[in-house]
């Protein structure tokens, strides 16, 4: 790393910060408002934005609510949402210090916020999935500042890596996919020969060098070719029909139109075979797409995914399908359960946020969008008992 003076002082000024370390996930406490703090040469800085597209990593420091960590990797990140702006980054600790990590964590997301005027919807999102028990990684809020200027209000978001497997299912060992959008697929079949799959549109997060494709070329080829009359059993060797429809479910009652069922195809997920046996589940990313409606079709284009479309053929899931809706917004999409946490963030991060110089909508729009989403979760259940009473 360059050294300058300023640098250097820099440095200095967050060695003196350096804090006893908070509990293990600590930085995702959502009702804290954290502050991250990037040290790095602001020639570096620079060319990170300049060249925002590339994944390219430069060295820094960071400060994580007065806790310093030296010597680690920061690139952009993102897909739609990255910006020369506001750069969203990826901190990697052990970049450049072999096994060094953060309270046992290997990188964290420190996401932009540039897509969502709320700036509260994925952390809400996640809430949902979790209380629903599906696996979702944790979301807080946090203050940005890189070589202390102030970048505006971010999210800390879990990594989906070995630390966040090892807590959710107690293994780290089996195969991760996380899904890269291409040509709206829809679980149909590609053919047999892995490469079809592997790295486009499934690319590896663990096991890189050599992925475990089998069980997934299998899983696929039984979506699309099992016979109807015995497509449930057979599928159940793959995935827990009731996980997945769980999951999109939880879709549903949230209003996500960019996901597993999304409006150009499937998006947004990873899919993880749980190490031993051929069984996979989803795990859901990027959900600042979410609460676009209050008023959503139970079946919004459930049929144009092979894998639902063939699991709500069968009248007992379907009836499960709806079911876990009608769970989800009685219990948790409601003025009562997630009204009380919207206004929390909210006040939480006004301040930061009205104060945001990087933010691409101005104060109006983001106090307005609040209010239109505390109409939308307020609308939700009565919609949804309107289609299912």
């Amino acid at each position: 790393m360059r050294a300058s003076i300023r640098f250097a002082l820099l440095l200095a000024v967050l060695a003196l910060t350096a804090a006893s370390a908070p509990a293990a996930d600590a930085i995702f406490n959502p009702g804290v408002l954290h502050q991250v703090r990037i040290v790095m040469d602001p020639a570096d800085w620079r060319a990170l934005i300049d060249n925002f597209r590339s994944n390219d990593y430069y060295a820094a420091n960071i400060s994580l609510d007065g806790t310093v960590v030296q010597q680690v990797g920061v690139r952009s990140r993102g897909k739609g949402s990255r910006s020369d702006t506001k750069p969203g980054v990826k901190v990697d600790f052990n970049k450049y210090v072999a096994a060094q990590t953060f309270h046992g964590l290997k990188s964290v997301q420190v996401k932009n916020l540039i897509q969502d005027a709320t700036m509260v919807r994925e952390r809400l999102s996640m809430a949902v999935f979790e209380a629903m028990g599906v696996a979702a990684p944790a979301v807080s809020y946090a203050q940005v500042f890189v070589n202390d200027e102030y970048w505006g209000v971010f999210n800390l978001v879990e990594s989906v890596e070995e630390p966040f497997l090892q807590a959710r299912f107690g293994q780290s060992n089996g195969q991760l996919f996380k899904y890269e959008y291409q040509d709206a697929w829809d679980f149909s079949s590609k053919g047999t020969d892995p490469n079809a799959y592997v790295p486009i549109p499934l690319k590896p997060e663990t096991n890189k060098d050599n992925p475990t494709t089998a069980a997934l070329v299998d899983f696929v080829q039984k979506a699309n070719n099992a016979a109807d009359s015995s497509f449930v059993g057979d599928i159940s060797a793959y995935v827990d029909p009731r996980q997945i429809l769980t999951y999109v479910a939880v879709e549903n009652a949230i209003v996500e139109n960019d996901g597993f069922v999304g409006y150009a195809g499937m998006n947004n997920f990873f899919v993880y075979q749980l190490a031993g046996g051929t069984k996979f589940t989803f795990i859901p990313w990027d959900q600042n797409t979410t609460f676009v409606s209050a008023d959503w079709p139970l079946f919004q284009r459930t049929d144009t995914n092979v894998l639902i479309r063939r699991l709500l053929a069968d009248p007992t899931l379907k009836q499960f399908y709806v079911d876990a809706i009608k769970k989800a917004v009685a219990s948790f999409v409601n003025t009562s359960w997630l009204g009380p946490q919207l206004d929390a963030d909210y006040n939480l991060i006004r301040n930061a946020a009205l104060t945001d110089p990087k933010k691409p909508f101005s104060n109006d729009e983001f106090e307005s969008s609040i209010n239109g989403l505390r109409g939308v979760i307020a609308g939700r259940a009565p919609d949804v008992q309107a289609q299912a009473p």
